[in-house]
């Protein structure tokens, strides 16, 4: 058996080999080659995230979230993100490989790199953790909840809980915010959540994760909805931050 163990693992790095020189891996944001080294993120060169440009902190981004609501209207109690994304960077083409093109396992192994943000240290270690749910009719067409997988990577590899699956809902298909003004995304998302059973939250502290914060209109009727249900705070933690 030992020696059937040492032939399959010689005949997989042979195949590996042959894989780079076949399909040569190259990096997602930079599109140079790999090598054979292993990276922290598959497909993602180690240097491209660890200097890729930060996103603002939770206060710079609470200061942007007001430009966009009142202090009576904002839900969330802070607000953290990992990368800027805009013109110029790269974390985009992740981001959008992550949520169109399938790469499941890419979204929870950047969830994964929320641990690793001091900000987010901050948190209750019992707060709940959860994505931001997509509608049912959004979830068939995808396959899947980026946000979802990304909370999943976050709270494994930190050892925080999540909040049950379905505890919050998205009750109405809503169009893509990506190319609505403030205003539309806004009404594009008001009552767009619910919780269906308020005792799974209430007087808890919750963290909702996301792709992407933008204008914080989805994350903020989420939160709003998750309030008005009972819970006690909510806070937010994305991967990126638009700038």
């Amino acid at each position: 058996m030992r020696a059937l163990g040492t032939v399959v693992r010689g005949a997989q790095e042979v195949l590996n080999a042959l894989g780079h020189v076949w399909f040569p891996p190259h990096c997602l944001l930079s599109g140079r080659y790999l090598g054979m080294e292993p990276q922290l993120v598959r497909g993602i060169a180690d240097a491209e995230l660890l200097h890729h440009p930060p996103a603002p902190s939770s206060t710079d981004l609470a200061v942007l979230l007001l430009r966009h609501f009142g202090r009576d209207e904002l839900a969330l109690s802070s607000v953290h993100a990992l990368w800027a994304v805009g013109t110029g960077t790269t974390i985009d083409n992740a981001v959008y490989a992550l949520k169109y093109k399938g790469r499941m396992r890419l979204a929870g192994d950047l969830g994964a790199w929320l641990t690793r943000h001091p900000e987010l240290e901050t948190l209750s270690s019992e707060a709940l953790i959860v994505g931001v749910p997509i509608h049912a009719a959004r979830h068939r067409e995808r396959g899947y909840n980026q946000a979802d997988l990304i909370a999943e990577g976050w709270a494994n590899d930190a050892g925080r809980p999540l909040l049950p699956t379905g505890s919050i809902v998205r009750n109405r298909y809503t169009p893509t915010q990506t190319s609505q003004n403030e205003k539309e995304r806004l009404r594009n998302v008001d009552g767009a959540f619910i919780v269906p059973d308020p005792a799974v939250v209430r007087g808890q502290h919750v963290v909702l994760v996301d792709d992407v914060l933008t204008t914080g209109a989805t994350l903020n009727a989420c939160a709003m909805a998750l309030l008005e249900a009972g819970a006690r705070r909510v806070d937010a933690a994305t991967l990126c931050a638009a700038v």
